[in-house]
């Protein structure tokens, strides 16, 4: 820990935790030759703090026309360097870790990649070097299909050989499994075969706005069976209707109707080139949503979930199965015919 963090630290006392399942903020400074605590950015430091995001979750994504490992190792580069310069953020590799920086004061930061193109070379010896890094969410395809799984961006299928290797491989390193952008199919299949709780960093919902990009209810009830949860969007294409506010507490009711209030949790995908709904420009402007949803009658037990709870029970859940197949549990193998719920 840092040794400001130390001082910080206050024994007994803690901050309301608030955690954004998907930032893009490292693109953007790769691109603008930026840093975490400059301007010009919708999620960096000071927007962060002005919304209360205290655990963001920092995304290595590589791009369709990039060197796809390169560019994520960069990607990490720059989050490494930002945690070393920044006594205001720390990289969590777990999280106890990550309650520790928040209750000291800092914001904490999860790296996750978007996309397992990422791993195309290297495949589970490349996951192997990211966790050993500090990587601990993976997602599983981008807006195309790669080697593991199938993507909704171009109507791809389910897990393939590999894809069930790479499962089975996360839920042993305690690598939180991602289902944004994957295909239907491919998401009902790990959630319903991943040991460990299963996330849709950021996905809305499609009987709210329909969109290749959505979720279907089943495929809610799956990721809510599996334990996990599912990170609303504010990009206004994927929520659709008034594109504010409102729009996207929408997706919050229609969530806690399908799935139940566990299944609620936020992923903005804030500085991902996004067109954010009128009201919530940018990550300093989190505050009108959590007022949205008490105006609709949730309770500050639901809020609070939604806020940050439901996906710290995710990621202590995930570890709690890591700790388990370590220590001898034999990993699910792939069916022939993928079951799970339907």
């Amino acid at each position: 820990m840092h040794p400001l963090l130390l001082l910080l630290a206050t024994p007994g006392l803690a901050i309301d935790l608030q955690a954004d399942l998907h930032l893009d903020t490292p693109t953007q400074l790769l691109r603008r030759k930026a840093t975490l605590d400059g301007e010009g950015m919708e999620a960096a430091l000071p927007q962060l703090r002005e919304g209360g995001t205290n655990l963001a979750v920092e995304v290595l994504w590589p791009p369709r026309d990039a060197d796809w490992e390169a560019h994520a190792a960069r990607l990490f580069d720059i989050i490494e360097a930002e945690d070393r310069r920044l006594d205001a953020v720390m990289l969590a590799r777990g999280p106890a870790e990550a309650r520790s920086v928040i209750d000291g004061g800092a914001v904490a930061l999860l790296v996750s990649m978007e996309g397992a193109h990422g791993l195309d070379r290297s495949g589970i010896d490349g996951l192997r070097r990211l966790h050993a890094r500090g990587l601990r969410m993976l997602g599983l395809t981008w807006s195309f299909s790669n080697r593991f799984a199938g993507s909704a961006g171009d109507g791809g299928g389910g897990l393939t050989p590999d894809g069930w290797t790479l499962l089975a491989e996360a839920n042993r390193l305690g690598v939180i499994v991602d289902v944004s952008h994957a295909s239907d199919a491919a998401t009902m299949e790990a959630c319903g075969w991943s040991h460990a709780p299963v996330v849709a960093s950021h996905s809305n919902t499609d009987a709210r706005r329909e969109h290749a990009r959505n979720l279907s209810d089943r495929a809610i009830r799956c990721i809510a069976r599996s334990g996990g949860v599912v990170g609303v969007n504010v990009h206004g294409d994927f929520v659709g209707g008034t594109r504010d506010v409102a729009a996207v507490a929408d997706h919050f009711d229609h969530l806690r109707a399908v799935g139940g209030p566990g299944v609620v949790a936020l992923g903005s995908d804030y500085d991902g080139l996004i067109k954010p709904v009128t009201g919530l420009e940018h990550a300093g402007k989190l505050a009108a949503l959590w007022a949205e949803l008490r105006r609709r009658g949730w309770t500050e037990d639901e809020i609070s979930g939604a806020r940050g709870g439901n996906f710290m029970r995710v990621w202590e859940a995930v570890e709690r199965v890591s700790d388990a197949l370590t220590w001898g549990s034999t990993p699910k193998s792939a069916p022939e015919r993928p079951r799970g719920p339907q």
